[in-house]
């Protein structure tokens, strides 16, 4: 075996490992001297008794829960070992002092074995294509975790504290909302017919529950914000402008109804059908070329007053897909602001990802010395591509060596641990065995097979 540069921990590890193959072998020699030395005295003293005519009892069955009693040091913990370890062997110890010729023999079989099914399970038989599937997978690792300590310090997946944020009718939302309309009425109050200053000024109609019971409808009060589109991010731009111009309110079901203002704001049975929704918009549109700017610049000024309150405003669209799961979300104080937050994180990731597999492509493509057909070669690249990113999203291995570490908590400490571990031909082949006990994701299956196919 060649000449191996063992870590600190791997140095310790062997030590600790030679230390109790040591203690096994003494053991082992000091019970077969006493068990000799034992058969000598009952034989001698069986063979007495037998010459004076005694008849021999039967010998006692020794029991497999009978144990020998023992004075070895109890050892508490791993670091107990290690120091016991380095205190009895000063040498350093490798494989060679630990395994015999004929272990090492099977270790090579077994070694050769895990690497010719790894290939046959990936199809990259290649030498050059392997190597590079080493460097992409390191590659990926990191990716991978600089994205966990990103989300961690930016508090991915998290909710907002509610305690943090402004009340729905607060003095300075209602105060900033007034001084906004006020200076879209003084830009424009020479212009128009006028109606559009009665937009600017009127609670919107989508903010409205009195009247839910009578259409069967379950707004739960505060919360009303999740059941009507007008108060939806991005779809609100469309159906809640258009409820502002009309005097409507539609519903996460896309399904909408008239709202009155006299004598009390309320929902009325009457339903409006979408065609018949946008058709009055575009003649509300028509009639004052100023109404639908107004509407617009409500919808923004009203959005943006809910958007810090202590309710915030529901995942964008999710409500007209799955309207359990985005009540559940917003009743768990995961509003938009929190999905604005964590989809930044996923876009910067997406954005390191795709960088990392274009590096990958480019420089595996220089090695292309066979002048292989150009759309096979990158056939060959997006499967290194694949199986590298599987294996660091997927692999136990690498996540417990890295995160074990404390060395890594810096990110210098994890390239140096990186490029040593995966320039170790042990470590990746563990990483090949335990890529080929895991069963493979069906999609995974198929892509392989349909980039075999090409």
């Amino acid at each position: 075996m060649g000449k191996y540069n063992y870590t600190d921990r791997e140095k310790d590890f062997n030590k600790v490992l030679k230390m109790n193959q040591n203690e096994s072998f003494s053991l082992e020699k000091q019970c077969s001297s006493q068990i000799y030395k034992l058969d000598e005295h009952i034989n001698s003293s069986e063979a007495l008794l037998k010459s004076l005519g005694y008849a021999l009892p039967n010998k006692p069955v020794i029991k497999k829960e009978q144990k020998l009693s023992s004075k070895i040091q109890e050892i508490k913990s791993y670091d107990d070992l290690v120091k016991k370890a380095n205190a009895e062997i000063h040498n350093d110890v490798g494989l060679e002092d630990l395994l015999s010729e004929k272990e090492f023999q099977e270790a090579y079989k077994r070694l050769d074995a895990i690497h010719d099914e790894f290939s046959h399970k990936t199809g990259i038989v290649n030498k050059t294509d392997l190597i590079f599937l080493g460097i992409a997978t390191a590659l990926q690792t990191v990716k991978s975790l600089l994205f966990g300590r990103v989300a961690g310090k930016f508090d991915y997946g998290n909710s907002f504290n509610p305690d943090a944020r402004l009340a729905h009718n607060d003095k300075s939302i209602e105060k900033e909302h007034r001084r906004a309309n006020d200076g879209f009425k003084e830009k424009h109050e020479n212009n128009g017919h006028g109606y559009w200053m009665y937009i600017l000024y009127q609670t919107p109609p989508y903010d409205i529950t009195k009247g839910s019971p009578s259409i069967n409808r379950n707004m739960e009060g505060g919360y009303h914000r999740i059941h009507t589109l007008g108060h939806d991010p991005i779809l609100g731009w469309i159906f809640g402008t258009a409820n502002i111009l009309t005097d409507t309110i539609t519903f996460e079901d896309f399904k909408s109804n008239r709202v009155i203002r006299n004598p009390k704001m309320m929902i009325t049975p009457e339903s409006v059908p979408l065609a018949k929704l946008f058709g009055e918009s575009f003649e509300m549109c028509k009639a004052d070329s100023l109404n639908l700017p107004a509407a617009i610049f409500s919808e923004g000024c009203h959005l943006k007053s809910d958007e810090f309150t202590k309710l915030g405003l529901p995942v964008p669209i999710l409500e007209a897909i799955n309207t359990d799961f985005a009540s559940k979300l917003y009743k768990s104080n995961y509003d938009a602001l929190c999905f604005s937050r964590d989809l930044k994180i996923v876009g910067a990731s997406a954005g390191i990802s795709i960088f990392i597999d274009m590096i990958i492509g480019l420089v595996h493509g220089l090695f292309n010395k066979e002048k292989i057909n150009k759309d096979l070669y990158e056939v060959r690249t997006r499967k290194i591509l694949l199986i590298s990113n599987s294996i660091a999203s997927t692999s136990n291995i690498i996540q417990t060596l890295i995160t074990d570490n404390p060395k890594n908590l810096d990110i210098g400490g994890l390239l140096v641990t990186l490029s040593h571990l995966f320039m170790d031909l042990r470590f990746i082949s563990r990483i090949k065995e335990e890529f080929i006990k895991q069963e493979l994701n069906k999609d995974l299956i198929k892509e392989l097979e349909r980039l075999d196919s090409i």
